[in-house]
C-alpha cells in the first residue's frame, strides 16, 4: 500500500495524498526542521515539558512545511499558517490560491498527513494501547449502535474497533475544525475494515457527501481519513527523510 518513492513532481487533481513519517529523527535532521519553523512554532516547541515531545513537534511541523513547500514550489520556511478558533492550522491567505487543504496527526513516534485540493479533509492516527474505561467512553461519546457493535466483538477485536470508530470521528471533526465534545453527534458504521458515515447531527451537509477511509500505516496503529468528497483516489507515500532533497 505504501509507496517508498514519491514522484519527482507532486501534483493534485481529484485525489488525496497521504504521507506517513517517523518522528524519530537524527540530531542534524531535527536541527534542519527547527530552522524552518516560524517564531510562534519555536515558542510552542519550547513549551513542552519533555524534550521527546518537543522533538516530535519540531519534526512533525518541519516535515509538514517541507511537504507543503514542495507542492507549492515554495521554501518551507516561507510558508505562513493561520488557525481556527479550535486551533486547526491552514495555509494563510498568501498561499491559499492553490486551494490546498491539509491535516496531520501523530501518535507516539509516527505521523500521518493528508493533502488534497479544494476539499475539506481530516486525518487521525492512534496507537493501539489499553483503555481502562472503554465501556464508559463508548457510552459517553458513541451512538448506542456503535456501543453495541463494539462490545459484541470478542475481546481481542474490541480495542481495535474502538480506535477505528474513534479515528473516524476525530478525522471528521478535524476536517471541519469542530471540537472533541462533538464526537457523540457522529455515528459511523464499520464492516470488514470499511467505514461509512451514517449521521452527523452538527453539520448541515448530508452524511452521503462525506467519505471515510480506514488504513493501517504500521503494525500497532490504526488511522482514518475523512473527505468532503466522494470517489477520490488515494495515494500513500513514505516520507523521504532527506529534507535537502525536497527544497
Amino acid at each position: 500500500m505504501w509507496e517508498r518513492e514519491a514522484p519527482a513532481k507532486l501534483a493534485l487533481a481529484d485525489e488525496v495524498h497521504i504521507w506517513q513519517a517517523s518522528l524519530v529523527v537524527s540530531a542534524s535532521e531535527l536541527q534542519q526542521y527547527a530552522q524552518s519553523l516560524s517564531a510562534d512554532e519555536q515558542t510552542r516547541a519550547d513549551r513542552f515539558r519533555f524534550p521527546r515531545d518537543s522533538h516530535r513537534f519540531i519534526a512533525s511541523r518541519g516535515i509538514l512545511r517541507a511537504l507543503l513547500g514542495r507542492y507549492l514550489k515554495t521554501s518551507p520556511e516561507e510558508l505562513q499558517f493561520c488557525y481556527s478558533k479550535q486551533g486547526k492550522p491552514a495555509l494563510a491567505a498568501a498561499f491559499a490560491t492553490f486551494g490546498l487543504e491539509f491535516n496531520l496527526s501523530h501518535s507516539e513516534g509516527l505521523m500521518v498527513c493528508a493533502i488534497a485540493r479544494d476539499c475539506r479533509i481530516g486525518i487521525d492516527l492512534e496507537y493501539l494501547r489499553p483503555v481502562a474505561n472503554l465501556e464508559d467512553l463508548t457510552q459517553r461519546f458513541f451512538a448506542p449502535q456503535e456501543h453495541a457493535a463494539i462490545h459484541a466483538l470478542p475481546d481481542e477485536l474490541r480495542l481495535r474497533s474502538f480506535f477505528q470508530h474513534w479515528t473516524c470521528k476525530e478525522a471528521l471533526l478535524k476536517a471541519t475544525g469542530d471540537g472533541l465534545m462533538s464526537l457523540s453527534a457522529i455515528e459511523v458504521c464499520l464492516e470488514r475494515e470499511t467505514a461509512k458515515l451514517i449521521s452527523w447531527s452538527s453539520v448541515a451537509q448530508p452524511a452521503n457527501e462525506w467519505s471515510l477511509q480506514l488504513f493501517t500505516p504500521r503494525s500497532g496503529y490504526v488511522a482514518a481519513v475523512a473527505m468532503e468528497a466522494l470517489d477520490r483516489s488515494i495515494a500513500f507515500w513514505q516520507w523521504n527523510v532527506d529534507i535537502n532533497a525536497w527544497k
